[in-house]
């Protein structure tokens, strides 16, 4: 159990309101579109490992 390997107290996650999360309600499709379009080819240009894994 990975719950052994924990040196301190485990936090739970949930779905908690008023959470920073929050902040990002409603621009899902926005998020995905700069998720594609900008910070994968970053990061894929950035570090050739993480492209051979994206390929």
């Amino acid at each position: 159990d990975h719950r052994n390997a924990a040196a301190e107290q485990i936090f739970p996650l949930d779905m908690a309101p008023n959470s920073v999360d929050d902040n990002y309600d409603g621009c899902t499709k926005e998020m995905a579109n700069l998720v594609k379009t900008k910070y994968l080819e970053k990061e894929m240009s950035d570090s050739p490992e993480f492209k051979k894994s994206w390929q």
